[in-house]
């Protein structure tokens, strides 16, 4: 039984001052993960239900000692805090932007209560967790919420005592030293190359965090679930996934917005990669660690570019990299960086960035109690603006979400507009009968 472990050189750096993963500033970053509800929700069995996901989740229950070395130790007695408070959108952003102290715990939970409806929210940090095992943690918080609700006694909470090894740990087993040191060479040779910077939007924030609303801002797109569809129908037609159609709308509208308006720019679209698939075994969402790792598309982006045009060159790019194991090997050659070119190539800023975690399963509730739609949010100061997707119940949401010291509310504001009209237009427009050679049809 593992009751203490040291933290590895990449779950350091989310616990130390002013570290980045890549372009990512990621120390003390919070992971917000949650749902609105029509309904009142019962506090007292909600309580229960975050003691048992900390028991079920051994990271969970843990604090970071500095003793020597950082290091997780597993707090056998630790329940998790419950905040209750009043409130609806503008008390769920400020407490995006409240700072969290991590001292005692790393997972915490607030119910806000706004009339007829409820947001729940679980605050992880970011260190233990990554999108893809929140939502399913979230997940797993309705079904027991559910089963005490209804009665039946719950569902079984067995205490797990055993930290899991971090991401990093198990794919030094995974991925051969000739690996890493093959990819640094070619970020040395790309970084001497003297290819064009990354075409960024300009900043037009105020450079201050007195924003009234919130330094950290994000603006929703949902569509429903015709429209979803619709888009998803267009995707299968090209070939195409809804993630890759999606990356190419956005740089389409990212491009509208790019100084100077006429001609092509380099641009570079971020993408988040789950790293669960490249472990051996092969470790399920439900496990509550961060597998978060990330790669890039460089492309040429003309003004008035074709979304799917855009779309085809990130999925073929895409899956070239991820063919390579690139997300791996970039998180292992990020720790093994031999001069400062190779630093600021592998920590190079994307234009935009994206982070897709694909369809979410509608969650059960209680009689009273009604999901109406899942929330996460990341966002560090200075952090690049980025994309926050995710389809839950037929229906996708688009998070476009920044720092407003940076970029300003207005002009963000307009692009999350426009990207909306760029993928309802994309879901309009008839899709060919026959998906474009070298695409085939797909079912993903």
């Amino acid at each position: 039984m593992t009751t203490q472990r040291a933290l590895s050189p990449f779950e350091t750096g989310y616990f130390s001052a002013s570290a980045r993963f890549g372009s990512v500033p990621v120390a003390g970053m919070p992971l917000f993960i949650g749902s609105v509800v029509r309904g009142t929700v019962d506090a007292g069995l909600l309580r229960r239900v975050l003691a048992e996901l900390a028991g079920v989740h051994p990271l969970l229950r843990c604090r970071v000692t500095t003793e020597n070395t950082l290091a997780f130790r597993l707090q056998e007695d630790f329940r998790p805090r419950l905040d209750v408070t009043e409130g609806g959108d503008d008390a769920y952003l400020r407490l995006l932007n409240s700072p969290q102290d991590w001292t005692t715990g790393l997972f915490r939970g607030h119910l806000l209560r706004d009339g007829s409806s409820s947001r729940v929210v679980l605050v992880i940090h970011h260190g233990i967790a990554d999108g893809r095992s929140a939502f399913p943690l979230l997940d797993e918080m309705w079904r027991r919420y559910t089963a005490l609700a209804s009665g039946t006694g719950g569902l079984p909470a067995p205490v797990e005592s055993r930290l899991p090894d971090a991401v990093d740990t198990r794919l030094a087993s995974v991925v051969p030293d000739a690996e890493i040191t093959g990819f640094l060479d070619l970020v040395a040779r790309a970084a001497t190359g003297g290819g064009p910077a990354p075409a960024m939007l300009r900043p037009d924030g105020d450079g201050t965090a007195d924003d009234p609303l919130g330094r950290f801002a994000l603006d929703r797109v949902e569509l429903d679930t015709g429209t979803t569809g619709a888009l998803l129908t267009t995707a299968r037609a090209h070939g195409l996934t809804v993630n890759a159609l999606l990356c190419g709308a956005v740089l389409a509208t990212v491009r509208a917005h790019l100084e100077p308006a006429a001609g092509a720019l380099p641009m570079l679209c971020g993408h988040a990669a789950d790293l669960r698939s490249s472990l051996r075994p092969e470790l399920s969402a439900s496990t509550v660690l961060n597998c978060a790792s990330g790669l890039g598309t460089m492309l040429a982006v003309d003004a008035g570019a074709d979304p799917v045009a855009l779309a085809r060159e990130v999925a073929a790019d895409v899956r070239a990299a991820l063919a390579r194991r690139d997300p791996a090997r970039f998180l292992l050659a990020s720790q093994r960086v031999r001069n400062e070119a190779e630093a600021a190539a592998l920590g190079a800023r994307p234009t935009i960035a994206v982070s897709n975690v694909g369809r979410i399963p509608r969650h059960p509730a209680p009689a009273g109690l009604s999901v109406v739609r899942d929330e996460a949010y990341a966002m560090a100061v200075g952090m690049p603006p980025k994309l926050s997707a995710f389809t839950y119940d037929g229906r996708l949401t688009v998070q476009v979400e920044y720092d407003t010291a940076v970029h300003g509310r207005e002009r963000m504001g307009r692009l999350g507009r426009d990207l909306e009209a760029a993928l309802r237009k994309i879901a309009r427009t008839p899709a060919p009968a026959v998906a474009a050679p070298g695409f085939p049809v797909t079912t993903a």
